[in-house]
């Protein structure tokens, strides 16, 4: 591991295993061909109903993994976020809602109603009060245990898929870096960046690490 590397929670013995086993790379027509599906069910279903199936068990995982602060998720759901992320952003903000907001104020309905339903005039409000009190307040302080859980899945993710399924679950991590108040966030920004030079979480984190933007909780 380097040093532009953020630290992954410890696994037991049998996990590392376990994870091990789940973690051979996605070929790119694997992926192609889940996105395929993705695209399908969403023309077939609508983008809400799609949304919401192809990420309410994935979700569940994740979920388990950041309450146990581990990131020993199984190879569908790897697969089903970075398909997830890439074909439909709100599923990339649900995940990130998910790391910088307490669970108590942000429970799963509501990360679901941001993945399935993100036009809704009473989404759009809700996520923009949750990020804004995130940003501003300085008693919002970040929990560790459970961000470091999220960038040790996305890496996970980030590093058995292929371009351009790698591109969002680096956003994500350069996002949870940033509001880490950790530098290496421009790091993984950058990193998207020459990827993808369209990926534009990646442009804002990297614009606002460069000119020292940060949350309110690091000033505090």
């Amino acid at each position: 591991m380097n040093n532009n590397t953020p630290h992954k929670p410890r696994k037991s013995r049998h996990a590392k295993r376990h994870a091990a086993e789940q973690t051979e790379p996605f070929g790119f027509d694997e992926l192609e061909t889940r996105s395929q599906e993705f695209r399908n069910n969403r023309r077939l279903r609508g983008a809400q109903q799609a949304n919401a199936d192809w990420v309410a068990e994935p979700l569940d995982e994740w979920l388990s993994c950041l309450d146990a602060g581990n990131t020993d998720l199984g190879r569908e759901t790897m697969a089903a976020f970075a398909v997830g992320m890439r074909e439909t952003l709100s599923i990339r903000d649900a995940l990130i809602l998910s790391l910088v907001i307490d669970e108590s104020r942000c429970p799963k309905s509501w990360l679901m109603e941001f993945a399935a339903r993100p036009h809704l005039a009473r989404t759009r409000t809700r996520m923009g009060e949750l990020l804004t009190c995130a940003f501003e307040d300085e008693g919002m302080m970040p929990d560790k245990e459970r961000c470091h859980a999220g960038i040790g899945m996305l890496l996970d993710i980030a590093e058995a898929s292929p371009v351009p399924y790698c591109i969002q679950p680096l956003a994500v991590i350069a996002y949870t870096l940033w509001w880490l108040g950790d530098p290496r966030a421009m790091v993984f920004a950058l990193r998207c960046l020459l990827l993808d030079e369209d990926c534009s979480l990646a442009a804002m984190i990297f614009s606002a690490a460069d000119r020292g933007v940060a949350p309110a909780w690091c000033s505090g």
